[in-house]
């Protein structure tokens, strides 16, 4: 098969195609993703893990106003800060990790 002839039998949609078109990234927008917020991480002994109870707390080494990781899919895709508004928590985004440094974690 030509190279033209594979150009004109691949699909066409999200992927763009071989004319160089841009993609259409409309037809993925709706794909659901698992956003999730790290506040830390500590490693502990097995020991320190089985003598937890309620009411202890976990050190996690981290400065009470510092950063958290906001995770799409398991990968930090931006950084933020704890707020609380109407008794509740939530994140204020602060800084959007840059796409190139996105796509080369993904390597």
């Amino acid at each position: 098969m030509s190279v033209d002839a594979e150009a004109k039998a691949a699909p066409q949609g999200a992927a763009g195609n071989a004319k160089g078109q841009k993609p259409n990234l409309e037809a993925i927008m709706h794909v659901p993703l698992e956003v999730s917020v790290e506040l830390g991480r500590v490693e502990l002994p097995l020991h320190a893990v089985a003598r937890l109870h309620r009411g202890m707390v976990i050190d996690l080494k981290k400065e009470a106003n510092a950063e958290v990781d906001i995770l799409a899919n398991g990968r930090v895709f931006a950084r933020g800060e704890v707020v609380s508004a109407d008794g509740k928590l939530g994140v204020r985004v602060v800084e959007v990790v840059p796409a190139g440094e996105r796509i080369r974690s993904l390597g």
